[in-house]
């Protein structure tokens, strides 16, 4: 990446306005997120801890909340043997049915990469994983998205980088919807 634009994305990140937490619910509300009235209250009564970054820290605790919306995550895991597994547990969590994955077993590390197998939709599937230690290879969404792609599955997992972020925000909604995320809130969504 070059350097220039690489420096313009991170001060684009950084000097993004706060917005009014009245104003951001509305947004996301409109986006078809879904609040329940006590953590909608909760946002309304402590508005200075989710005004600024605007959507970043509202959308962080609805994945803490309310799993099937929104997921962070966060590439380092706390147990490297399962971590594939619970990542899984966790995106299927957030397609909310839509998606059904099972497995995450790690082979053993051949020279820097690991198969990693698992199922999608009862389909057997492999990956070859970067061998990381007790670091996600985040490159198996877009692995997901390309098998998803095959089938005729219309949603993707799609994520939010934003250096304020311990990870990615992830979602798993339409390329379209992506579109007009974006432009609603002002954060860059990508397909993984």
């Amino acid at each position: 990446m070059d350097l220039d634009r690489f420096a313009g994305l991170l001060s684009a990140q950084l000097h993004r306005p706060p917005a009014p937490v009245a104003q951001q619910l509305a947004t996301l509300k409109r986006l078809s997120f879904r609040f329940s009235p006590d953590l909608e209250a909760h946002f309304l009564s402590h508005p200075e801890s989710y005004e600024d970054p605007a959507y970043l820290a509202l959308l962080c605790r609805l994945a803490q909340d309310e799993p099937g919306q929104a997921l962070v995550l966060e590439p380092e895991a706390p147990s490297p043997e399962t971590m594939y597994r619970d990542l899984f547990a966790r995106l299927t969590a957030l397609a909310g049915g839509g998606v059904a994955l099972a497995g995450g077993e790690l082979g053993p590390s051949e020279g820097g990469r690991r198969a990693l197998t698992f199922t999608l939709d009862g389909r057997p599937c492999r990956y070859d994983a970067q061998d990381l230690g007790s670091w996600l290879d985040t490159g198996v969404l877009a692995h997901l998205n390309g098998l998803l792609a095959q089938g005729e599955e219309k949603k993707r997992f799609l994520a939010v980088e934003d250096i304020r972020l311990p990870g990615q925000l992830v979602f798993f909604r339409s390329p379209q919807w992506a579109g007009f995320f974006a432009a609603a809130t002002g954060l860059d969504t990508k397909a993984l």
